[in-house]
């Protein structure tokens, strides 16, 4: 007895399942896409099934093959621009390791120096100034003051030493440049620069740019490099 009420509740789940998957329209829904080798197996069985006595349409015929053909060039290009793709991105990959070690001049103020080098940076105003002075420190305080000549709306190239003020060596590492002049009012202004910084590795983004990590921890796109030196 308790095997036939084993048996007919296995036959009521049994039951139960098949009226859910009867349901679900999604079960039996039909697979709508085409794609190239059903198109040429639907042609064919076409063509072998057609009534002798009223052959298929040429005109029908034609276009379907055209159909096929376009179908076919579409799949082969998209495959070529793929692989075009894929080769494009490998040269950026070589392009992008290519930078790694070398200075970039970027606009900003944190800068690499390298022991018993210049260090060259570009300052940069839109209106004339005075008493110009430039600042570079590091993280203990101030490292030098360069005084410089009164400038014009413009630009110019400044090189730091490498010493400090008490005519000793600095060494290599990160240095922060800051500079200043007084304007026709006699108010201190801010000046744009332009500073050199060691590239210490490249980052390809998913829509193919590139990211620069510089030796001063700042992050910088490509397109912001003003220029790339050895």
């Amino acid at each position: 007895m308790a095997d036939q009420v084993i048996d007919i509740l296995n036959s009521n789940q049994d039951y139960l399942q098949a009226q859910q998957l009867a349901s679900d329209g999604r079960a039996f829904a039909p697979d709508n896409s085409l794609g190239q080798a059903e198109f040429l197996r639907l042609l064919t069985t076409q063509l072998q099934n057609q009534d002798p006595s009223k052959p298929m349409d040429p005109t029908t015929f034609v276009t379907d093959l055209t159909q096929m053909s376009q179908l076919e060039a579409t799949t082969k290009m998209n495959e070529s621009i793929v692989a075009m793709l894929t080769g494009f991105q490998n040269l950026q990959t070589m392009q992008a390791a290519s930078i790694i070690g070398k200075n970039v001049q970027v606009n900003g103020e944190d800068f690499s120096h390298t022991q018993g080098e210049a260090s060259p940076f570009e300052l940069a105003t839109d209106i004339a100034l005075t008493d110009v002075t430039v600042v570079v420190s590091d993280d203990s305080g101030v490292v030098k003051e360069i005084l410089l000549p009164d400038m014009l709306p413009g630009s110019k190239i400044v090189e730091w030493d490498g010493f400090d003020d008490l005519d000793n060596e600095s060494g290599s590492g990160v240095y922060k440049l800051t500079a200043y002049g007084t304007d026709e009012n006699g108010d201190l202004q801010s000046m744009n620069t332009v500073v050199a910084s060691r590239v210490n590795s490249v980052g390809i983004n998913q829509d193919g740019t590139m990211t620069l990590t510089l030796a001063t921890g700042e992050q910088i796109e490509m397109d912001a490099v003003r220029e790339i030196s050895g």
